[in-house]
This record gives structure tokens, sequence and C-alpha cells, in this order.
């Protein structure tokens, strides 16, 4: 991902966000998943902005350019969203239930992959500048 000037230091800082967005959306669907309340307006609201921070991610990547993984963003956050009304207590057990977790899931995945990926990028340049730096002490 092309950083326009900022280094690598900001593909890094987008990685820490993303890292932070996934464990937050973890947090989220832990309390839906788990806790005994009715309504869950707060973590709802908080997995809406994770949402956003994911799909501004997913635009980022496609307009610099690398569209595969900006459509494989979206396509794992649509598949999450449309997912979310079969996710939580009191959602019998069906396979639709199942599948809609397992879709939640992967893309929580996916998003951490893509924060590897990410770091990768950022990490890359370095480690070619100094893989490939001719030596300048030694003689042929």
């Amino acid at each position: 991902m092309e950083n326009h000037g900022h280094g690598s230091r900001w593909l890094l800082q987008q990685v820490g966000i993303t890292v932070a967005v996934v464990l937050l959306a973890v947090a989220a669907l832990d309390d839906i998943t788990t806790d005994n309340a009715t309504a869950f307006p707060l973590e709802r609201t908080a997995l809406v902005g994770c949402g956003v921070w994911f799909l501004l991610l997913a635009s980022r990547l496609w307009r610099q350019g690398h569209r595969t993984l900006g459509v494989l963003s979206l396509t794992f956050l649509t598949g999450a969203a449309l997912a979310q009304p079969w996710v939580g207590q009191g959602i019998a057990p069906t396979q639709l239930a199942y599948l809609a977790y397992l879709v939640t899931v992967a893309a929580l995945a996916w998003f951490l992959v893509l924060a590897g990926i990410l770091a990768g990028f950022a990490w890359w340049p370095a480690r070619r500048a100094t893989a490939f730096k001719a030596p300048v002490d030694r003689i042929y």
C-alpha cells in the first residue's frame, strides 16, 4: 500500500489501529454473545464504528491500486455486516446462526491477516534496501 510520502511509520500506525479495532470488535462480540442483557446498544455501536474503519481501509486499498485486497476486505466486511442479525444470545442454534458466527469470525481473521500484510508492506522496502545493497568494502 503506497503511503504517499508518509513512510513506513504511517503504515505501521494503520496496522496498529486495525489490530486495535479487531480487538474492540472481538470484545463487543464477546459481550453480545455471552452477556445476559437484552439489548446491546453500546456494543452494536462499537461494531458499527469498527465497520466504518474497515470500510475506510478497504477503500484506501482500492484507491491505492491494491484492488484484490480492497475487494476481499469489502467482501468480508459485507458478509459480517449481513450476518449480524443472527449473532447474539437467544438466537436458535440453526445452520444459519452457525454460518453467521463463522462469517463474522472469518471477517475478523481476515482483517488481522490484512494487518500483517500491511506490516509487510511497511517492512519490505527497508529489508530490500539492506538485502540488495552492494558491499563497498569488498574488492572482487
